[in-house]
């Protein structure tokens, strides 16, 4: 009885085993006529012609102003005996800090700032973020519209202000800055 018994449950095991390999569960067949399809799944990749968008960053930017006479003594020496001098704005939310930190420095108004003594010599200009873009150690900043100069000492205040910002937003060691497709250098010596 007991090798019944064990030659019933070898058959029952055999059994199991061939539908397992075969596919077949056991219950109806499927209907040739009826496909399933799988359900839609959302996808969060870009296509490929476009990169993902980067997260949201909150973070004070820094911004350059001109400390005029200060001879180096609270920046680095540039122009006419001026210091080209750091400064931080309350933090801010934004994807791509060159743009927001030329944006910010662009749109300043202020031809002074308090009590600091330090000058916005942007301030005359009427000048707009267009692009950015770094390869290897430089940064170029695309810019349009007027840059306007109070003369041979405000021309490397504005290069300074502008060419340390985008260095220190892209966190390069050089910049180039273009209005309208030109070097700023050559825009101000044509003035």
């Amino acid at each position: 009885m007991a090798s019944l018994w064990i030659r019933r449950i070898a058959g029952v095991s055999t059994l199991g085993l061939v539908l397992a390999v075969s596919g077949c569960t056991g219950g109806s067949s499927p209907d040739p006529d009826q496909t399933t399809t799988p359900p839609a799944t959302a996808t969060t990749s870009a296509p490929p012609d476009e990169s993902p968008s980067p997260s949201p960053t909150t973070a004070a930017l820094t911004l350059f102003y001109v400390a005029i006479g200060d001879e180096g003594v609270s920046g680095p020496e540039i122009g006419c005996g001026d210091s080209i001098v750091a400064t931080e704005s309350t933090p801010v939310e934004f994807t791509d800090q060159v743009e927001v930190s030329m944006s910010t420095l662009l749109a300043d108004d202020e031809r002074e700032h308090g009590a600091s003594g330090l000058q916005n010599t942007l301030v005359a200009s009427d000048l707009e973020f267009v692009a950015a873009q770094v390869a290897a150690d430089t940064v170029t900043v695309d810019l349009t519209g007027q840059v306007v100069s109070g003369g041979a000492c405000d021309d490397p205040r504005i290069i300074e202000q502008l060419k340390y910002t985008a260095m220190t937003a892209a966190g390069t060691g050089s910049a180039e800055i273009l209005v309208d497709g030109e070097a700023i250098e050559d825009v101000l010596s044509n003035k």
